[in-house]
């Protein structure tokens, strides 16, 4: 199984109350992109992941999404039927 490594960019900054927080705002799949966010400023970092290729396949997905292509999957189905005849 291939694996990709993932960047998760991050940015320090104050809440409403004062408080520092660490929110995302950015993935990349290009190490020197983490690197030139995390140059650019005390405040922002990154954090590395790695995970598999197939990770769409093994994602969570709505109810809607994996109805959507069980329907997709039937109308293939039914071309490849009605090609054949």
């Amino acid at each position: 199984m291939e694996f990709a490594h993932v960047f998760v960019l991050t940015h320090l900054s104050l809440d409403k109350n004062g408080d520092v927080e660490s929110r995302n705002v950015a993935v990349t799949f290009d190490l020197f992109e983490a690197e030139d966010h995390r140059n650019n400023g005390v405040e922002n970092d990154y954090e590395s992941f790695v995970v598999p290729c197939d990770w769409r396949e093994n994602a969570e997905q709505s109810e809607l999404i994996a109805t959507m292509r069980e329907f997709r999957a039937m109308v293939k189905e039914l071309q490849q039927d009605a090609e054949l005849r």
